[in-house]
């Protein structure tokens, strides 16, 4: 959930001119101690506390909306007031600060309607607007970032269209560079991490019309760490996974791209309120504690350490507000423990060293029947499965098709599967492959394979089976009674003969 795009825009406005004078910045940014995305905030008006909290945490970025009706209410009328304030709010900013502009919303006169989020009716209206705010801020802003969430119909009327969002790319890539050729220009943050979409750009002819793709990780109730995902049908993590960023670049690099990942807004929130949004609402917490939020941020850069094509990750927001509680700081000024884990990533780097989640399949251990086993009649399975996240499902198949699943809903350590498998006396004689496959929560997959050998059941009705471990005594059952029957007819023979 994003704050008022027209508070954030007033506030920027006035709480700059309003607020007595703060004292200028100084000193570099400090550089992290480890290799890790440049660490940032989302702010809202740019206030005395928002610029006091971000020279404390030293972080090297900060993203902030620009709704477009606020600063062109009408065709060439500009917003004087809020280009003062951001002048003067980029001079209290630490030196070497960079800043994202998050350019959204379009202005009635532009549409002919009331909704702001509509598209505009013109990309090349959009991108002029762009323009002007490179060329007059340039050198004082680093990238901008093209709409917000356009995949999501909060914040894009009609969403998702590709589409034409495409084409708003497409306008505004080569204007804002022919203002500013050193301003970034970034495929606007996505809800999620919604691979889907960034697709569909790519099929739209969006190629080449952004610098890198932006990201959001803030995902309503979102209440798992950094390290757990999961999976859908197709084998992908799912886009409100934290690290189905790596799906994102995966799309990017089918598609000839090397270009990097931008995770412009990421947070957990702190509250013990029952989610009230989404598939979920009523059925799980809204948020996490505080301690766990700060855990969690630091496991989030943790795993950005391991992928540099993401070079960007900003928190969102630096500061609670109006329902929104993932912020490093209360509304009263307090800070969260969070805030002590962003200032220790800023000044010593990535300081973890555990895995970043689990992407191997569980350890299975096939307990019976034995490999290359020579059995008839029915056939005793045991098979267990283990993995630290737990084990969502054992499956057995004989030849590529299924026998059965086990499965168990709480998702124990270790999985068991115990079968006498009836269908084994009916399949065709001969060796067959029996495979075992076991999924982890988080769908990750394992597979092991044995070969059974079906023979035909002995006359005197043994079973040929090491899996009951009498194979041996039926065979010399069998070779016993031949013998027997080899003698006597030979007696026979001697007999005539005299």
């Amino acid at each position: 959930m994003k704050p008022s795009l027209r508070a954030v825009a007033r506030r920027l406005c006035w709480s700059a001119l309003a607020t007595s004078a703060i004292a200028t910045a100084g000193g570099a940014v400090t550089t992290p101690g480890a290799l890790g995305a440049e660490a940032g905030v989302n702010v809202g008006g740019g206030t005395a506390a928002e610029v006091s909290d971000i020279r404390t945490l030293a972080t090297h970025w900060v993203r902030m909306f620009v709704a477009w009706p606020e600063l062109e209410p009408s065709r060439g009328n500009y917003n004087a007031l809020w280009f003062a304030a951001y002048e003067r709010l980029h001079r209290e900013l630490p030196a070497g600060t960079k800043v994202i502009l998050d350019v959204v919303d379009t202005p009635s006169w532009e549409t002919g309607s009331s909704d702001r989020h509509a598209p505009p009716a013109s990309a090349q209206d959009y991108a002029a607007f762009v323009a002007g705010l490179a060329q007059r801020l340039s050198g004082r802003v680093t990238a901008y970032e093209i709409w917000n969430e356009e995949d999501e119909p909060r914040w894009w009327t009609g969403a998702p269209d590709p589409g034409s969002y495409a084409q708003l790319l497409r306008a505004s890539y080569p204007a804002i560079k022919a203002a500013d050729p050193n301003a970034q220009v970034i495929l606007g943050g996505l809800t999620g991490n919604d691979y889907a979409f960034v697709e569909g750009v790519y099929a739209a002819g969006g190629k080449g019309f952004f610098d890198a793709v932006g990201v959001h990780t803030d995902t309503a109730c979102d209440i798992l760490s950094p390290y757990d995902f999961l999976r859908g049908p197709d084998n992908r993590m799912i886009p409100d996974s934290f690290l189905a960023y790596r799906e994102v670049r995966a799309v990017m690099l089918a598609n000839g791209d090397d270009k990097p990942v931008w995770m412009t807004e990421a947070s957990w929130r702190t509250t013990s309120a029952v989610c009230s949004e989404g598939a979920w609402a009523g059925q799980k917490p809204e948020g996490v504690t505080p301690e766990q939020q700060a855990t969690y941020l630091s496991q989030a850069y943790h795993c950005l350490a391991q992928d540099p094509y993401v070079q960007v990750a900003l928190w969102f927001p630096l500061l609670d507000e109006r329902g929104i509680v993932s912020g490093l700081v209360r509304t009263n000024g307090s800070r969260k423990p969070a805030f002590a884990s962003m200032r220790s990533y800023v000044q010593n780097g990535d300081q973890l060293h555990e895995s970043c989640g689990v992407f191997t399949g569980p350890r299975i251990n096939v307990l019976s029947p034995a490999n290359k086993i020579t059995y008839s009649g029915p056939l005793p399975i045991h098979v267990t499965a283990t993995s630290s996240v737990g084990v969502f499902r054992i499956t057995l198949r004989v030849d590529g098709k299924l026998i059965r699943n086990f499965g168990e809903h709480t998702y124990p350590t270790t999985l068991s599967g115990v079968l006498t498998w009836q269908g084994a006396k009916h399949i065709a004689l001969g060796r067959h492959t029996l495979a075992f496959l076991a999924y982890d929560k988080q769908r990750n997959v394992s597979e092991t394979s044995i070969t059974i050998n079906h023979v035909a059941a002995s006359r005197s009705g043994s079973s040929h089976s090491k899996a009951h471990g009498g194979s041996r005594t039926a065979s010399g059952s069998h070779r016993h009674h031949a013998s027997k029957r080899h003698r006597a007819r030979k007696h026979k023979r001697r007999h005539r003969r005299h």
